[in-house]
């Protein structure tokens, strides 16, 4: 049987070995502690740098849930509707649109809920100015730690690009994103860091068409931090041969003494909207592009950080040739046009002229057979025995052959082809001073018949309802 001392021996040896295997676990439960830590503070940086590329984008991004309110927004979307992101937050997206493209926020809105990939639209809305700014939208669905289906939207200003391409709007870019779901398993933070963070992965991923670069300012220089797939794609660079280098990479030779004063102004806060610049492939092929590039970060010596986007315009520049090409040709084929409808002008007036001088030498031989042979003829039949009425028709026959000789013959003639014969016999008669019932006498006919002529020739002059005086206005026309 075993003494106390024995017993006591080995309870005090079973009670050192559980401190230990107690100090083990500790030591276990401690190092996966660190662990958790470790893993946390990296989710935080990330989830911190994506936050920041989020927020300063130059791009408008924002997240609506299925009643079309705003939850999540970027400065660039506040500033794109004209509006403070604090009062843009739990609105309606509708109240910020034009209302004549509420239809087509709609129509967007529907094409997302229908599974597009892709979808797309354009809205109007109001910049702070009251004026119409055009908005080009993608989105996608997603569904959101709650369940609830919710809807990713990317929006850019494209009035500009608008205005100064009405007329070539079929060569218009469309800008294709291609959303990427980057599904981080970090099953030791919270649900909400995790949504966050997968949220601002695939918006990052899915820039494909605009090469998006983050930099670290430094004295004269720009070192990239990021360089996304779009930038990959844009300049054939490859993301981890590039990170730390300078972006003085992606500018041409004789452009990069630029950037050390580039670097001053971003530091300062300066945003370069839009603007044109020429960049460098990695094979050394140059092309245009449009620029923004916009500073964040900002510490007491200023601005540390910039994200600009980069999209290639090289299609753009070549259709704008071939448009400049295409008016260069339509002005020379009218300057070539002008020159002859100039010289057919030539020729035409010419002709002209030579008419009228043929013209005005055939009117002086009309007027001098008629003075020679016509007028003595006539003087010889009044001198003969004529009764009244035949020395009247004699009297109305000089006057007409005088009338066909005046220089106003043509006036007279273009008003009376509007008449029969006969109301221009009644014309002339009237021109000459007779009154209705001397006409009668000498058309033989009857004087109602001759009211009736004169009603119809100022109704052919345009006379009627006017006191305009019958003879009056042939006399002065004829």
């Amino acid at each position: 049987m075993p003494s106390h001392r024995t017993m006591f021996i080995r309870e005090t040896g079973g009670t050192e070995d559980l401190l230990k295997e107690l100090q083990r676990q500790r030591l276990e439960l401690e190092r996966q502690n660190r662990e958790l830590c470790e893993a946390r503070a990296e989710v935080e940086a990330g989830l911190d740098k994506y936050y920041q590329l989020y927020d300063f984008a130059p791009i408008g991004y924002c997240t609506v849930d299925q009643a079309g309110m705003v939850r999540e927004s970027n400065l660039a979307c506040a500033q794109l509707l004209g509006v403070d992101r604090s009062r843009l937050l739990n609105r309606q997206l509708q109240d910020w649109v034009v209302h004549s493209s509420l239809a087509a926020l709609s129509l967007f809105f529907q094409r997302i809920i229908s599974g597009e990939q892709q979808a797309t639209g354009e809205i109007l809305v109001l910049d702070g100015g009251g004026e119409e700014r055009h908005l080009y939208l993608e989105g996608a669905s997603f569904e959101a730690a709650s369940g609830e289906m919710q809807y990713r939207i990317a929006m850019m200003d494209i009035t500009e690009s608008r205005r100064n391409s009405i007329e070539l709007e079929h060569y218009r870019y469309h800008l294709e994103e291609l959303v990427q779901q980057r599904t981080v398993q970090l099953e030791q933070v919270n649900e909400r860091l995790r949504e966050q963070t997968e949220n601002l992965a695939s918006i990052y991923q899915a820039l494909h068409t605009i090469g998006l670069v983050v930099c670290t300012l430094e004295k004269g220089d720009a070192r990239i931090d990021i360089f996304s797939a779009g930038a990959e794609q844009l300049f054939g660079l490859d993301q981890d041969a590039v990170l730390g280098q300078s972006l003085a990479l992606i500018y041409p030779h004789e452009c990069r003494p630029l950037l050390a004063g580039q670097v001053e102004r971003w530091r300062q806060g300066m945003v370069m909207q839009s603007f044109d610049m020429t960049l460098l492939r990695k094979d050394g092929q140059s092309f245009p592009a449009v620029v923004s590039i916009h500073p964040f970060c900002r510490q007491a010596q200023g601005f540390t950080k910039v994200v600009g986007g980069f999209r290639d315009i090289s299609e753009l520049m070549q259709v704008q040739e071939k448009l400049q090409d295409m008016n260069n040709e339509l002005e020379r084929r009218v300057a070539a046009r002008t020159m002859e409808l100039h010289e057919s002008n030539v020729a035409l007036t010419v002709l002209l002229k030579k008419r009228e001088e043929d013209r005005k030498v055939l009117g002086e031989q009309v007027v001098s057979s008629t003075s020679h042979l016509v007028e003595p003829l006539l003087e010889r039949l009044r001198r003969t025995s004529l009764s009244n009425e035949q020395r009247t028709l004699v009297d109305i026959l000089a006057t007409n052959i005088q009338e066909l000789t005046s220089p106003f013959a043509n006036t007279l003639s273009s008003m009376l082809n509007r008449l029969t014969p006969a109301e221009i016999q009644v014309a002339n008669l009237v021109k000459l001073g007779k009154r209705t019932k001397e006409i009668a006498e000498i058309m033989r006919l009857s004087p109602g018949t001759i009211s009736i002529h004169r009603k119809n020739i100022r109704r052919k002059l345009e006379l009627t309802h006017q006191k305009t005086n019958l003879q009056t206005m042939l006399s002065n026309n004829g």
